[in-house]
């Protein structure tokens, strides 16, 4: 046998079985086996095999790569509240825009001169920032916290500090000019900031006044415009290396290497020098005199050399009174131009100069309202009553109007003649321009009355300008305060709290962590309706879960003689403190969340408290009353019914129909604030917002009154009539007051019983609602006469 068949043979048996096999089972031999169902699935997929194999075509040059965006992930709403937020980041349009200041004094610091140069100039221009070694600084200089950079030497100049500390504060980015002086220097800010305003900032160049090396003297200030600020905080490292005599003159040769620009010399910058004009070591301050007689003084950007605080105070004060001097000279150049343009305009005679005349309005939507008066009524723009006598300041005002008319016009024209009366007038007022009046005046001459007809202004002379208001933030907490002192204000209150329940649930913002405290004081009811309100108070703070609310329920002293109100605010104060905003608020107000914002907003201590003006209803039964009546037929009155109703007075007849119970006051309806369903009410006082500590400051000016016998109506007396807070009045669309009957006692102050008159008797109706009840009443009467003949 041949060499290695005994171990061969196995694999080649093992090959050729498995050869005859695959064939086999490949062709014919197996199919009969297979279900027909899997039969055709086989058939299938062999003929899908066999295509793939076959048929490839190669599509590698034309292929598109699909980015699939990463999915969005939505926020459960039983997550926590700080993965709902959306924090938003602030756009400024100055930085989008490139907008940057103009100016700012950078100023070495070596003494307290440094201290009076920022009380004096600081002021007057953008920015003024103050570098100084951390070994000078005293008590005065670290005052200026927000203006100061202190510094080590080192070993190094104060230039590299300054540089530093310019590209680390990023002011390179923000300012178009730098002024760069030493605290031995005055500037004037009046002519430095005309003579930058003349400049552009796109030009790279220094302006100064040059030495023999064209270097900039640093004593007479380097002012430099911005891009060559960015040079040299790019190559500041050139500035490291530099060794001088002193910091003013490193700075110089500084400014001169890195940047490798001359000094610019320009008329406009201008540098007065004491030393070379007087004695050595005499002061500034002796001499301002002396110095404003001569040419070019008055112009300069900068003077130096000071010695003392007296001379920046006094050199400032002559620099003001320069300026002072030439605005008035421009503003009269102004006014002289103006009136020789307006000879050749009509109707050229009109103040202020160059302002439109007064009777010709802007557009037809801004018609003004003008008040007609003779001499016995005016006549005045208000929604219930036209008419009024002509009695106190406004027949002051009239006659002084008329004393001016007659004294401009009977030297010129009237010559003959006399005065006979005022036939009549108008005034309004403007704010541009004040007061303006049109008489017609009356003259008997010559057996015939003649009228001339005058236009007078009375000019706004004296103005005053509000002072700056304390920041406010709105994450103050509040305390709603409703005082109860009768059995007929538990019902309303009720109302409130159901209002109040609604509106946490109709709050769309989320949950409000700001602290609202919602505080009933009650005297003078029963134990069940003290019992009724607690419970009531106990289901809001369970239910309302929007804002954080605590509630409670304050028992007052029963004998108090103090009233309702204040006793409230006593008690309140008492157990809340002092430095809450307090909100007293009427049983019968009707409120929005966005009233309880300006409550935080307009609120501030020791400055101002908010007497809202709120939307009184009208009574419903004389707005519905139009329709009642005339729903009900003329002939559904019995024909032997007596006509009780026939010498009825027009204000019984309207007290009778507003006493009849033909419906009752649903306290839960909404109220439209339209001028068919109520008005803005300018004499109630009856909402009050404040923090504790005012209220307690003013307290003893209101219980003084009290003391004294006097029954006041609310707490407005208390801030009325003073100077140490402000008093905000402003309409509050938020804040409404329900329909409730106003009683007004007759011991009252007169003008508390004036203030509750008016606004019980507007409160009834408008004066178009009360006009259909009575015509329709009045026509029902006379249907009626006619029946009972």
């Amino acid at each position: 046998m041949f060499y290695g068949t005994r171990s061969v043979a196995p694999l080649g048996v093992g090959f050729i079985a498995g050869l005859v096999a695959s064939i086999l089972f490949s062709s014919a031999g197996l199919v009969p086996l297979l279900p027909s169902g899997v039969q055709g699935y086989y058939q299938a997929c062999h003929s899908i095999i066999k295509r793939s194999v076959n048929q490839f075509v190669d599509n590698s040059e034309s292929w598109k790569v699909n980015v699939l965006k990463s999915p969005t992930i939505r926020v459960n709403s039983n997550d926590n509240d700080d993965a709902k937020r959306q924090f938003v980041r602030s756009r400024f349009a100055a930085t989008e825009l490139g907008i940057r200041e103009k100016l700012i004094v950078i100023v070495l610091g070596q003494s307290s001169l440094s201290v009076a140069l920022n009380a004096s100039i600081g002021q007057h221009v953008p920015r003024l920032h103050l570098f100084a070694e951390q070994s000078r600084i005293d008590v005065d200089m670290s005052a200026l916290a927000e203006n100061l950079s202190p510094y080590r030497p080192d070993g190094q100049h104060a230039h590299v500090h300054i540089l530093n500390t310019i590209f680390n504060k990023s002011m390179h980015e923000n300012y178009d000019f730098f002024l760069f002086v030493p605290d031995s220097t005055y500037v004037n800010p009046f002519r430095l900031m005309d003579f930058v305003n003349s400049k552009s900032f796109h030009i790279p160049s220094v302006y100064g006044i040059p030495d023999e090396r064209d270097q900039c003297v640093f004593s007479a200030g380097i002012l430099v415009s911005n891009p060559i600020v960015r040079s040299l905080i790019q190559q500041r490292h050139v500035c490291t290396s530099i060794v001088a005599n002193s910091d003013e003159k490193a700075f110089e040769m500084c400014l001169h290497r890195a940047a490798n620009v001359s000094c610019v010399k320009d008329d406009g910058f201008r540098w007065w020098r004491t030393d070379d004009n007087a004695e050595a070591g005499a002061a500034i301050h002796d001499r301002i005199g002396l110095f404003s007689t001569a040419h070019g003084f008055n112009d300069s950007i900068t003077v130096s050399k000071l010695l003392s605080d007296v001379d920046v105070v006094s050199l400032h004060d002559h620099f003001i009174d320069v300026e002072r001097a030439r605005i008035e000279r421009e503003i009269e150049q102004v006014s002289k131009d103006l009136d020789a343009v307006s000879s050749t305009i009509p109707k050229r005679k009109t103040w202020p100069k160059a302002m439109p005349p007064s009777m010709k309005p802007p557009n037809r939507y801004q018609v003004p309202f003008w008040e007609y008066f003779t001499e016995t009524d005016i006549f005045k723009i208000e929604p219930h009553q036209n008419v009024h006598p002509l009695v106190g300041n406004d027949a002051i005002d009239i006659r002084e109007v008329v004393t001016a008319a007659r004294k401009l016009i009977e030297p010129s024209v009237r010559q003959s003649g006399d005065f006979v009366r005022l036939r009549n007038g108008y005034r309004l007022f403007n704010a541009m321009r004040g007061m303006e009046y049109v008489v017609d005046l009356e003259y008997q001459g010559n057996d015939v009355v003649e009228t001339e007809r005058v236009v007078l202004c009375r000019p706004i002379h004296v103005t005053q300008l509000v002072p700056t208001v304390p920041y406010v933030k709105e994450d103050t907490d509040v305390t709603l305060v409703i005082p109860v002192g009768s059995a007929e204000h538990v019902i309303p209150v009720r109302a409130l709290l159901v209002r109040h329940l609604r509106m946490c649930k109709l709050s769309i913002s989320g949950v409000d962590n700001r602290r609202t405290r919602l505080v009933i004081a009650v005297r003078g009811i029963s134990a069940l309706n003290v019992r009724q309100l607690s419970n009531d108070l106990i289901e809001l703070k369970k239910r309302c879960k929007s804002m954080q609310m605590e509630t409670a329920v304050l028992v007052l002293k029963p004998n108090s003689a103090l009233m309702v109100e204040m006793a409230a605010m006593d008690e309140a104060i008492d157990h809340y403190g002092q430095q809450t905003v307090y909100a007293l608020l009427s049983p019968y107000a009707d409120y929005q969340r966005e009233f309880l914002d300006r409550i935080r907003l307009n609120s501030i201590r020791h400055f101002q408290v908010f007497v809202p003006i709120p939307f009184a209803e009208y009574s419903p039964k004389i707005v519905t009353a139009d329709h009642a009546l005339s729903a009900k037929p003329p002939g559904s009155v019995p024909k032997n019914e007596p006509n009780t109703h026939a010498n009825e007075s027009l204000r019984d007849r309207i007290t009778r129909l507003n006493d009849e119970s033909t419906q009752v006051l649903d306290h839960s309806r909404p109220i439209v604030v339209h001028k068919n369903n109520g008005f803005f009410d300018t004499n109630e006082f009856s909402t009050v917002a404040m923090y504790g500590a005012d209220y307690v400051n003013m307290r003893p000016r209101l219980m003084q009154r009290i003391v004294d016998g006097e029954l006041v109506l609310d707490l407005s007396l208390m801030f009325l009539g003073q100077s140490d807070i402000h008093v905000l009045r402003a309409i509050e669309p938020s804040l409404k007051l329900r329909y409730h009957l106003r009683s007004c006692p007759n011991t009252l102050t007169n003008a508390d019983f004036t203030r509750c008159s008016l606004s019980q008797k507007q409160a009834v109706g408008s004066k178009a609602q009360l006009a259909d009840v009575v015509f329709n009443d009045l026509e029902d009467l006379s249907v009626l006469s006619s029946v009972g003949k």
